[in-house]
């Protein structure tokens, strides 16, 4: 069976100002930035992990995350709270379908 090593090198400053700006905004516009939120957050866990030296990369966007996240919200709110576990898997779907390993190209210069 094959292992990988698996390395997560994110700062609790970085994390921590990430949150502070994107959920403000979030808040002051009523919820409607949230995707681009989302996409911004899995964007930085993913520039911070490594797998066998190996950097991730997300390229998910806002905007395509929107439709998912509009229907998720609308069958969450009709059927009174059932839809949560699989709009949670339809989330978890978006953001797996969007990470990669990263290229030469997608290596965020230091």
């Amino acid at each position: 069976m094959a292992h990988g090593k698996i390395e997560f090198k994110g700062t609790g400053l970085g994390l921590l100002w990430l949150f502070i700006w994107t959920v403000f905004i979030t808040v002051i516009t009523f919820g409607i930035f949230f995707p681009w939120a989302y996409s911004a957050q899995q964007r930085w866990i993913a520039e911070k992990t490594f797998i066998d030296g190996k950097q991730l990369c997300f390229k998910g966007t806002g905007v395509g995350f929107f439709g998912t996240w509009l229907l998720i919200v609308i069958l969450i709110f009709i059927t009174l709270g059932i839809y949560t576990p699989w709009g949670y898997c339809r989330l978890k779907r978006w953001q797996t379908n969007n990470l990669y390993f990263a290229d030469t190209a997608d290596v965020e210069k230091f």
